[in-house]
C-alpha cells in the first residue's frame, strides 16, 4: 500500500513532463498548415543577367563626371511573397577604388505616384559590411521589383584613383516570409 502511494504520484508527475515535452517540440499549426498539400519554392532571379556597368558602354569614372544609372529587377520565382532587407558587396581588383565610389540604390514603385524607397546612399566600400535596410513592399510570387541603381565619382575626389579598375558583386538578401513589424533583417 505504502509503494502505491509514492508509486503513483510519481506516474502523474512523468506522464506530465513527458507531455510537457512533447507539446514544446511540436510546430504551432500556422507552421503546419504552410506545409500542407505541397513542397514550399523560396527563390528569386536577377534580370538583366549581365554586367549593368561597363566602361566600354558606359563610359568611366571621373571626379565630378556623369551618375550612371541602371535598372535591375528582382523577380519572385517562389511561392511565398519576400522584402529586400540586407544589401552587400565583394569586391575584386583595386578595392581602393570602392572608397571613391558612390552608390545610391532606390527600390522603385510600382504604380503611378508612388515614391521610391531609398535603401542605399553612400560609399560602395560600406557595402562590403552588408548593410541592412528595410524594403518597402512584400513582393508577392511571380511579381517583381525593380531596383535603380546610380553610380558616381564625387567632385572632389582626388587624383588617386585615376587608373584603378573595380569589379563589385552585389548581393540582395530577401526575407521570406517578410516582417510585417518593420523589423529588418
Amino acid at each position: 500500500m505504502k509503494k502505491r502511494k509514492i508509486f503513483i504520484p510519481i506516474l502523474i508527475i512523468l506522464i506530465t513532463l513527458s507531455l510537457i515535452v512533447f507539446v514544446a517540440n511540436q510546430p504551432s499549426v500556422s507552421a503546419c498548415t504552410i506545409y500542407l498539400g505541397k513542397k514550399l519554392k523560396f527563390d528569386m532571379e536577377l534580370s538583366p543577367k549581365i554586367p549593368l556597368f561597363h566602361p566600354d558602354k558606359d563610359g568611366y569614372f571621373y571626379p565630378g563626371g556623369p551618375k550612371i544609372t541602371k535598372y535591375l529587377r528582382l523577380v519572385n520565382v517562389g511561392d511565398l511573397p519576400f522584402r529586400i532587407c540586407m544589401l552587400n558587396a565583394t569586391f575584386h581588383g583595386d578595392v581602393y577604388l570602392a572608397t571613391g565610389l558612390q552608390i545610391e540604390i532606390l527600390e522603385l514603385g510600382k504604380g503611378r505616384g508612388e515614391k521610391p524607397n531609398l535603401l542605399y546612399n553612400g560609399t560602395l566600400s560600406n557595402l562590403a559590411q552588408g548593410i541592412k535596410v528595410n524594403g518597402k513592399r512584400a513582393v508577392p510570387p511571380k511579381d517583381s521589383v525593380t531596383l535603380q541603381l546610380t553610380v558616381w565619382m564625387p567632385a572632389n575626389a582626388g587624383n588617386e584613383y585615376q587608373g584603378l579598375t573595380l569589379k563589385a558583386d552585389i548581393a540582395i538578401t530577401v526575407r521570406f516570409p517578410p516582417a510585417h513589424d518593420g523589423t529588418k533583417c
